[in-house]
């Protein structure tokens, strides 16, 4: 149900901000991973290079599920060490989810301006 599921909406703020490209490639390691964590239903990436930041959206299926990933190795020790810093982050409700697009593979999947 709706109401069951959490966003976990996060924020990184490196000392050294990389380029797009360079995000985007890092990102792209991810993909796999991501694809493997059943309880994420959506996962949106964003870069911001005017405030030197870059985070993520996800959307989980339960309060458990997102809880359970921010206490995992990965989200507290493996996704600091690949980025460089310790994200901030906060869980919400989910409002209306809408999308007119479903992407299945990393590979295309970068919303060019």
């Amino acid at each position: 149900m709706m109401r069951d599921k959490r966003v976990l909406f996060c924020v990184f703020k490196p000392d050294k901000m990389e380029n797009t490209s360079k995000m985007r490639e890092l990102f792209s390691t991810s993909y796999p991973k991501f694809l493997e964590i059943e309880e994420v239903e959506f996962k949106c990436w964003w870069c911001d290079q005017e405030r030197k930041e870059w985070g993520a959206l996800y959307v989980f299926q339960s309060k458990q599920a997102l809880e359970k990933y921010v206490a995992s190795d990965l989200w507290r020790k493996v996704v600091p060490e690949k980025y460089g810093c310790v994200p901030t982050w906060v869980s919400l409700e989910v409002g209306a989810i809408i999308s007119k697009k479903i992407i299945r593979e990393f590979e295309g999947s970068w919303q060019d301006d």
